[in-house]
Formats: C-alpha cells, sequence, structure tokens
C-alpha cells in the first residue's frame, strides 16, 4: 500500500468521527505541494503536528501514519 492510500484512509476515519477541521488542515497541505516529494514532506508534517498537539485524533490514525512515516525511509514516495 502507498502512503497516498494510508491518507485516504485517514480522511475516511477522520470523516466517520467529525474530525473535519483535522482533515481540512491535512487536506490544505496535501493541495499546497506541487510535486509528490513536497506533498508528502508537507502532509507528514501537518500529521506530525496532529501527533504532537491533537493526541486523541492521532490515536484514531496512529497506523496509517506510522506506515506514512515508514514511507520517508524508501528511496522514492509512491
Amino acid at each position: 500500500m502507498s502512503w497516498i492510500d494510508d491518507l485516504y484512509v485517514i480522511y475516511q476515519k477522520l470523516d466517520a468521527t467529525g474530525c473535519e477541521e483535522v482533515k481540512h488542515d491535512i487536506l490544505k497541505a496535501q493541495i499546497d505541494g506541487c510535486s509528490r516529494g513536497e506533498i508528502y514532506v508537507l502532509v507528514l508534517q501537518q500529521l506530525l503536528n496532529i501527533k504532537k498537539d491533537k493526541a486523541p485524533v492521532y490515536e484514531l490514525i496512529k497506523g496509517e501514519v506510522e506506515s506514512i512515516i515508514h514511507c520517508s525511509h524508501a528511496p522514492y514516495h509512491s
């Protein structure tokens, strides 16, 4: 599974739990990127902010976030 697939699962979980503001923040980071690499970095920064600032929401999406973080160790981001 690619990191973008994990991101869509995150969006689904956030929708299902009424966390539209958090989803909006991640989506904005995704839209602000110009290339795949830049999108990845911006989304990753937003996810790390959620981990730091919104622990209950992070617990909901922790598995997917950890999978996305793991993608940073790969030479190419899909």
